[in-house]
């Protein structure tokens, strides 16, 4: 077993709400720099720029996975796990269609900027993924199943987009492994579900100010549930 420090929920350039520094080479190089040994790139409603961090990651020995933060009809941020490059993609793509056909406005929103490893742009999405997918909470949790992912309500302390402050309360058909909370306080109604502690980093400075220990075998969807649920050695430490 080796214990993870781990901040799975960081964004890209291709998120309009993040700062254009964070490149791919950028956030690895700050997350190592920090003493991250696991991440997670989710940037929203897509996942158009976790492939290239997830390469330069693993020449570093920087654990990853795959990962989206996807916004539902009831406007509640839910993040998706996967494993593989491809699972995510099918996910994203998937969602992609449901997504609402507005473009975005770069004065209004920011960039939407889709990188190689070098920092070169490669294109500009063009529909603004800020907005929210005709899809209820229900059916963005089986999208996510479906393609071998792993769903989590994403900082559940927040009143914007949290679940809680949106919905009230956690739907007993969800019934997630993990909750996110990015802040300090826990919310009391989570159930049984585990607790991760992440940043939500939409800029440099800001990878790594919360984080979560986990003790696994290795990294992946399904040790991650284990550890959620304290089952076969793993755990979460906090």
């Amino acid at each position: 077993m080796r214990r993870f420090v781990a901040d799975l929920h960081i964004h890209t350039c291709l998120s309009p709400c993040a700062s254009l520094r964070m490149s791919p080479k950028a956030i690895v190089d700050t997350a190592l720099a920090r003493g991250l040994d696991l991440i997670a790139i989710t940037d929203h409603n897509s996942c158009a720029m976790a492939d290239v961090v997830g390469r330069i990651a693993k020449k570093r020995d920087l654990g990853f996975l795959f990962g989206i933060e996807f916004q539902t009809a009831e406007e509640v941020h839910v993040l998706g796990y996967f494993d593989h490059a491809d699972s995510c993609r099918a996910a994203a793509s998937e969602a992609y269609r449901f997504l609402p056909d507005r473009r975005n406005d770069p004065l209004a929103f920011g960039d939407q900027v889709i990188v190689d490893e070098e920092e070169t742009i490669l294109a500009f999405e063009p529909k603004l993924l800020l907005n929210s997918l005709s899809l209820t909470i229900e059916q963005v949790f089986s999208l996510i199943r479906r393609n071998g992912g792993l769903a989590v309500p994403a900082h559940i302390d927040r009143e914007a987009f949290g679940i809680i402050a949106q919905l009230g309360f956690i739907h007993d058909n969800l019934r997630p492994a993990l909750v996110e909370v990015t802040g300090k306080t826990v919310p009391s109604s989570i159930g049984g579900a585990g607790i991760l502690r992440s940043s939500d980093a939409h800029d440099l400075e800001e990878i790594g100010r919360n984080t979560t220990t986990i003790v696994m075998d290795s990294v992946s969807v399904r040790e991650l549930e284990w550890a959620a649920a304290t089952k076969h050695a793993r755990k979460i430490l906090g």
